[in-house]
């Protein structure tokens, strides 16, 4: 290869990175949430199953700037319930995350926790 190439190779390598970019922001600290019909009536949670480190998230895409959807909390709840196998999250941390390449991007709604099941 030579040098000019290689140089038009790096600085479209370089103009590329400078067009990559992404974001992550802490929400919320939420102690419990659920999107179930749940009875806490003399409910003990520490002695029910629990799942610690259960992550749901709800993605949506976007295209040139144009988001194609927005995600929702409750899905992000839904999916870590059903990943966890439980009806209640306690302990969870909600994120909004945010990243774009060139022409394409993808906004996500993330929440962490442990997951509860009461019945």
């Amino acid at each position: 290869m030579n040098y000019s190439l290689r140089l038009m190779i790096a600085a479209i390598c370089l103009i590329s990175l400078l067009f990559t970019f992404g974001c992550s922001i802490r929400l919320a600290d939420l102690t419990m949430i659920s999107t179930k019909n749940v009875t806490l009536d003399k409910v003990d949670l520490d002695s029910l199953p629990q799942t610690k480190g259960v992550v749901g998230k709800d993605e949506k895409f976007v295209f040139l700037g144009i988001p194609l959807g927005l995600p929702h909390l409750e899905e992000a709840v839904d999916d870590a319930l059903e990943k966890g196998n439980g009806d209640i999250l306690i302990d969870s941390v909600l994120y909004t995350k945010h990243w774009d390449i060139w022409i394409i991007g993808q906004n996500i709604l993330e929440v962490k926790g442990t997951v509860v099941k009461s019945r």
